[in-house]
């Protein structure tokens, strides 16, 4: 019977080429941009799912509120470990990471020697050898249980130890860092996944920082994570934490004034790649957990629009199919038959775009992974829980794109088939027309969303900064100069094409930062503490970065005094509550109690992603060699990046010289949601090309029923424009509906995601007009080319037989 049911199936499909070829079409692709999306959630949503612990591992977060400014640091203190040991019983294990970033005592830069060589590593991170017991990070080399309890020894990767060994065993060789300190390899760890949340090559131990540098509950640069016991009170830890950490603080009653608050969240490892995004001192970027819902509902969209195009045109022709019911059942077959018969073609065209779409899935994944930035690839472990799924896919779709023709074909009564009373044309179907209305507002709404994220980006890109990213050369690793970084800097300020240089890791589109307090008094009170940036730079940072001066001067190397100058930005003022900050002396609180005097004031500029609004920032007048900037006006800019690379060649020929733009450093902070203004509008784009792919065959149909309408309006006179105007207005008063029903609810969406802009443009009115307004000509230009085709064709041939 099954063989029976397939073989009419296709020749039923086959005899109508067009209405399988849209279908298999529609399907294929929507099935494609599916397994994309899918493919994209499954890496986004497996982060971190390589520890054989990850559901009991959690962060210590914690989130504070002090003098009106609110945050939430991955980073806490140093000692906050060693009380968690010995004080819950609910903690089986600890572990903590410090990454060099927080080592402000210390250079920030870290350079391994490999022959001649200084490499410039940021792949590095102090921890403990505790750390294998909580994370699942496999040794190939070595034991971990005293990794890193000496002193002075490192964990490094298999690819750490291939770039500065050539090899992978290599327990008990040894590293030179900045030419000072020599670690012993104690072991070599298998390269971490990429979907972690932290990507380390060089484990340090713990025990090589100053004791006195991270052991206080002053600093708070550690990273945190506990294997809690199964079964473990959450909400109770992390009230007992936060107490914990409120009573060893700086001033415990400084947390229950002015609003002022400090709460420990334990984060779950699982969530931290997706649900941190706003979160300082992160170990890595993250994700975004509304990216992978956005995702996942564009992905559920499409195949809803692929499966009503089925259910339509499949309804559609159901007066062409009507006396082959009726004929069947009058032969004796039951309805289960129909059913059956009518299945078996649905699952059979999705089969077939099943697996038209994989190997469409196939061709474009390298596309798709340029878009997204990933590195997705069919593999067998894919393939494992892949193929299952397609076969569920196909059963599953076949039968709810099946479902309601198959039922709604077979319940014809053969009287009045045979009779000729079954109701035909556009308007016989109630559901036709609301699915219509479903597709169209889906298709509105992605054209919304896309417009609102397009702008948005546009926005983002154009955006005045408050500083100059254009035609900014920036020349990183100085550091491993030392001294002579300086020297070349003067002689660079003398090629022609730079108009200015300055020296300084802190820029605005860089990953360097430094958060410090500052006090406007000796007392060193936590409740006058300001939390700014603080950032060395020299006298010519602002001219070079076309930074404004609102108020007071620049610094001057001419004036001793300036040693212990400051420039503050206005949101530094606002926070302050100065309205006069100059000559004001403040106090930083760094092994010992510093005073700097304010000598000018700067307008805000951006330094973090938009996002957020600015935040305090202090320049400081101080020395820092790890990044020289130059400003350049040149029409040959390949001729000055050779003198520049001649001039670093003078003075360090053993060293290579890596360079960036500043402007493209910009963009690339960006990218994330550049990657989903790409995807977003690819996708929409493809949902709006199934949606017409569908409406042209409705018109199709609805012209072929009303054929021979169309033929006597003809003879007795209408012109093309009428029989156009009289095929069209059906599909198009649906679409208006469409436009009432989806542009309120896209407006409120949009302006959902918009709210995670601190700097955001609004929705005009104007952006949901031209969404109605090019889901109108879509709509129009799609069933014009049947309406037309049919209004031209000669009235003879439809009217022969009358």
């Amino acid at each position: 019977m099954m063989k029976n049911y397939i073989k009419t199936a296709y020749r039923s499909l086959w005899k109508n080429k067009g209405f399988t070829a849209i279908n298999v079409l529609g399907l294929s692709i929507g099935l494609a941009t599916c397994l994309l999306i899918i493919f994209y959630v499954v890496d986004e949503l497996s982060y971190d799912k390589y520890n054989t612990q990850a559901d009991r591992i959690y962060r210590v977060t914690e989130n504070v509120k002090l003098n009106g400014r609110e945050g939430s640091s991955a980073a806490t203190a140093a000692p906050l470990m060693d009380a968690l040991k010995g004080n819950f019983s609910q903690i089986e294990k600890v572990a903590r990471l410090i990454p060099t970033t927080a080592l402000f005592w210390s250079p920030q830069k870290f350079y391994i020697k490999k022959g001649t060589e200084n490499i410039q590593e940021r792949s590095i991170v102090y921890s403990e050898s505790n750390i294998f017991d909580v994370f699942t990070l496999p040794m190939v080399d070595g034991t971990p249980t005293n990794a890193l309890t000496e002193p002075h020894t490192a964990v490094i990767s298999e690819s750490a130890a291939k770039k500065y060994f050539n090899k992978i065993n290599v327990v008990g060789q040894t590293l030179t860092i900045n030419d000072t300190s020599i670690y012993k390899v104690t072991g070599v760890i298998k390269d971490i996944p990429s979907q972690s949340h932290f990507k380390y090559d060089l484990f340090l131990s713990f025990s090589s920082l100053p004791e006195s540098n991270v052991h206080g509950w002053g600093f708070s640069g550690i990273h945190n994570y506990l294997l809690l016991k199964p079964g473990t009170d959450i909400k109770q830890l992390e009230s007992q934490i936060t107490s914990l950490d409120i009573k060893n603080s700086f001033d415990p009653k400084a947390w229950v004034t002015n609003g002022n608050y400090l709460k420990v969240v334990l984060t779950p490892l699982l969530d931290i790649h997706l649900k941190a995004v706003n979160s300082q001192s992160e170990l890595d970027k993250g994700g975004n957990i509304q990216y992978v819902y956005i995702f996942s509902v564009i992905a559920l969209f499409i195949l809803l629009i692929a499966c009503v195009n089925f259910m339509n045109l499949s309804t559609a022709r159901s007066s062409n199919r009507a006396k082959e019911v009726g004929v069947r059942k009058v032969l004796g077959s039951a309805r289960k038959h129909l059913v059956y018969q009518f299945l078996t073609e649905s699952t059979l065209v999705t089969f077939v775009a099943t697996i038209i779409s994989l190997f469409l899935a196939v061709l474009l994944l390298p596309v798709f992974n340029q878009m997204a930035g990933k590195q997705l690839a069919f593999t067998q472990q894919s393939m494992a829980w892949l193929v299952p799924s397609l076969m569920v896919i196909v059963l599953v779709i076949g039968f709810l794109a099946g479902s309601y023709p198959a039922f709604f074909l077979s319940a014809f009564k053969p009287i009045n088939v045979l009779k000729g009373k079954m109701a035909t044309g556009f308007k016989g179907s109630f559901l036709r027309s609301f699915l219509v209305v479903f597709q169209f507002s889906i298709s509105i709404f992605l054209i919304i969303g896309t417009i609102v994220i397009y702008n948005q980006l546009n926005y983002i890109q154009n955006k005045s900064l408050g500083f100059d990213r254009n035609q900014v050369l920036v020349i990183k690793n100085t550091g491993v100069l030392g001294k002579q970084a300086s020297i070349l800097k003067q002689e660079l300020k003398q090629l022609p094409g730079v108009v200015s240089a300055t020296m300084s890791t802190y820029l605005p589109t860089g990953e360097d930062r430094n958060v410090t307090g500052l006090f406007p008094d000796r007392t060193i009170d936590i409740k006058k503490d300001v939390l700014t940036e603080f950032w060395p730079v020299d006298e010519d940072y602002i001219k070079a970065m076309d930074i404004k001066m609102a108020n007071g001067r620049n610094f001057n190397k001419q004036m001793a005094t300036d040693t212990a100058a400051i420039i503050v930005n206005e949101a530094f003022v606002k926070a302050y509550g100065e309205k006069h900050p100059l000559d004001r002396t403040v106090y930083r609180d760094s092994y010992g109690i510093q005073p700097y005097h304010i000598v000018g004031v700067i307008k805000d500029f951006h330094f973090n992603s938009l996002r957020h609004k600015v935040t305090p920032v202090v320049l400081a007048y101080a020395e820092d060699r790890g990044a020289i900037s130059l400003k350049i006006k040149t029409t040959n800019v390949t001729k000055l990046m050779g003198q520049i690379e001649n001039k670093w060649k003078e003075l360090s020929p053993n060293q290579h010289m890596s360079y960036s733009f500043m402007d493209e450093d910009y963009d690339a902070s960006y990218r994330s949601e550049q990657r989903v203004g790409e995807i977003f509008i690819s996708f929409s784009t493809l949902a709006i090309l199934i949606a017409c792919l569908g409406l042209l065959g409705l018109a199709a149909y609805a012209a072929e029923q009303r054929n021979k309408e169309i033929g006597i309006r003809k003879v007795l006179g209408a012109s093309v424009t009428t029989i156009v105007s009289m095929l069209s207005k059906d599909f198009i008063k649906l679409v208006f509906i469409a436009i009432a029903i989806s542009s309120p609810l896209a407006w409120f969406m949009m302006n959902k995601w918009l709210q995670d802009f601190a700097y955001r443009i609004d929705i005009q009115w104007w952006v949901l007009a031209i969404a109605g307004t090019t889901a109108i000509l879509i709509a129009f230009l799609t069933i014009s080319f049947q309406s037309v085709k049919a209004a031209i064709a000669n009235p003879v041939k439809s009217l022969r037989s009358e």
